[in-house]
């Protein structure tokens, strides 16, 4: 991840071998399953999938996200079961910090089986003051965390500097800084000079608020030297 920046695309069931195709005309590098987006959970119908996206050469992150945090309401029990089906053909797992319940165990299912895990956080009504995002990676940080993921509503460009400069201060550590909004998508391209090391962007139909569509994104990443 250190050698340049990578580009998820997020992608659910619907369509999924031509949005593949397409990922691969875009020079994507990994693609998000978002499974909590699935027309089926059966544990068979996600490694199904996973399996499509692994033959088209893609990295994998698994993401089951919650209701609370702007997925769909799974039990943390089926949630698990998903994740240890999947994890086989997965290269990281993402778990939220706020999963209280199953995000250590996440984590060990990553770890257990060599993978990497990412803990995340999603803000969709504001950009928390530093004191209160620094406690959010350290909380990640914590439980074991590969992989520090937070976005944030961004309403100002003081909301920008802030999470920015926190960042910085942390860059140690693999994460992922997201500004969420029209403002926030400065730091889709920015971040990696802060200490980012994943931007997510969108074909066809955006899964965030902010994100920049693929061939637009990959050609501010040339712009800016930060791909070839």
């Amino acid at each position: 991840m250190e050698k340049y920046p990578l580009v998820v695309l997020p992608a659910d069931d619907n369509e999924l071998e031509k949005t593949l195709a397409l990922a691969v005309d875009k020079n994507i590098d990994m693609i998000e399953l978002r499974i909590d987006q699935f027309s089926n959970l059966d544990p068979d119908y996600v490694v199904q999938n996973a399996q499509l996206v692994k033959k088209y050469d893609f990295g994998i992150i698994a993401t089951i996200r919650s209701k609370e945090e702007g997925g769909t309401d799974i039990p943390d029990d089926d949630r698990i079961k998903i994740y240890e089906a999947v994890v086989e053909y997965a290269d990281i797992l993402d778990i939220e910090l706020t999963s209280k319940n199953i995000n250590k165990k996440v984590v060990e299912i990553a770890k257990d089986e060599g993978k990497i895990s990412l803990v995340s956080y999603h803000d969709f009504e504001k950009t928390p003051e530093e004191d209160e995002i620094q406690k959010i990676i350290d909380e990640a940080s914590e439980i074991g965390a590969d992989i520090i993921k937070y976005a944030f509503s961004i309403k100002s460009i003081e909301d920008v500097s802030r999470l920015m400069c926190v960042t910085a201060k942390n860059r140690d550590k693999k994460l992922v800084a997201i500004g969420m909004g029209e403002l926030g998508r400065i730091t889709r391209v920015a971040g990696f000079f802060f200490g980012s090391v994943l931007t997510y962007t969108y074909i066809g139909r955006s899964f965030a608020p902010g994100q920049i569509e693929a061939g637009r994104l990959i050609e501010e990443l040339k712009f800016y030297g930060l791909r070839s």
